[in-house]
């Protein structure tokens, strides 16, 4: 019995043959994104002193008064409040080995099948699409974020995130501008 015969697919899929167009299509997206990101959410970063501004500080009067210090705090510092939800996010993920490998295999899994080419992969003599390598991927992913204690981090994120933001929120008095936007 003969072994059988290998038949080469049109293009590498490591080595880069996708169009340019493709290429640049990919390459502005991240570019962009990031740009629209720093733009509209960063631009509302506040300075460190005006964020921690001890004259400031104080005790709400009410359920009416944090409601109001809600709305103003969360819009006001909204870009500063982001930086804190994602120091935390990192720290999480740093700190959790398992967590991180796990993301990093995901990632890594992801990038390499967006380099198969449409028609597919040959292994071991059965040829498999871009669509099924995902499906595989993902199968092989679950195990790995169960491992990891994927939902416990993300609770402990949400968690920490919540009361650093909320409570710098409800003790950090409404500015002085507050009051002009009120009238007008």
């Amino acid at each position: 019995m003969a072994a059988p015969a290998y038949t080469p697919i049109p293009s590498n899929p490591f080595s880069g043959a996708f169009p340019e167009a493709v290429q640049n299509q990919a390459s502005s997206f991240g570019l962009g994104y990031l740009q629209k990101f720093r733009e509209e959410r960063l631009s509302s970063l506040r300075p460190v002193s005006e964020f921690f501004d001890k004259n400031r500080f104080s005790q709400p009067n009410g359920l009416s008064n944090v409601t109001s210090r809600f709305n103003y705090n969360l819009t006001y510092f909204q870009g500063n409040y982001l930086i804190i939800f994602l120091v935390i996010a990192a720290y999480s993920i740093l700190t959790n080995f398992w967590l991180m490998f796990s993301v990093a295999f995901m990632v890594g899994g992801l990038y390499f099948i967006s380099r198969v080419p449409p028609e597919g992969v040959q292994i071991a003599g059965s040829t498999f699409t871009p669509g099924q390598l995902r499906t595989y991927m993902m199968i092989a992913s679950v195990p790995l974020f169960f491992l990891s204690s994927t939902i416990g981090t993300i609770f402990w994120i949400v968690g920490a995130s919540a009361v650093l933001i909320l409570g710098h929120a409800a003790v950090m008095q409404e500015g002085i501008e507050g009051d002009f936007v009120a009238t007008v």
